[in-house]
């Protein structure tokens, strides 16, 4: 009997554990800027990117709009995958408001519509995107 209880309990704490975090949207309300570090999956390290790239500035506004560059989100994405407007579901950036693709447009996915946050604290944001990378932003101060 003590082992089916024992059992029970750590089936619980797994199945806890795998629900992923909840994020407060206020937290993510604000400026990011790209650190140009990438999560490297095979070492499990931080890695300063090693090819020149200009990744742009990310905004949350609190009335639930997505910004790059300080232009809504939509605007200079051909793919179609990424919205004017955002919320949070559990640690997933839902977005809205998208503008249709660009004739002719390369796309890595069609399946881009959200991204993951693996981390959020005061002045860091770790984000998986498409094509599956993460990158860490530091909060515009």
């Amino acid at each position: 009997m003590k082992i089916v209880i024992f059992l029970s309990l750590v089936f619980g704490v797994l199945l806890s554990c795998n629900k992923g975090i909840e994020i407060q949207p206020q937290f993510l309300i604000g400026k990011w800027k790209p650190s140009y570090h990438v999560f490297n999956e095979s070492t499990k390290q931080w890695e300063a990117l090693k090819v020149y790239m200009l990744l742009p500035d990310i905004e949350f506004t609190s009335d639930g709009k997505f910004l790059i560059n300080g232009r809504p989100g939509a605007e200079g994405d051909c793919c179609g995958s990424i919205g004017n407007k955002f919320s949070i579901s559990g640690n997933t950036i839902v977005f809205s408001e998208f503008n249709p693709p660009c004739p002719n447009a390369l796309c890595l996915s069609t399946d881009c519509k959200d991204w993951i946050i693996k981390r959020l604290v005061s002045d860091t944001l770790e984000l998986r995107q498409c094509p599956n990378v993460i990158y860490r932003y530091t909060r515009e101060k």
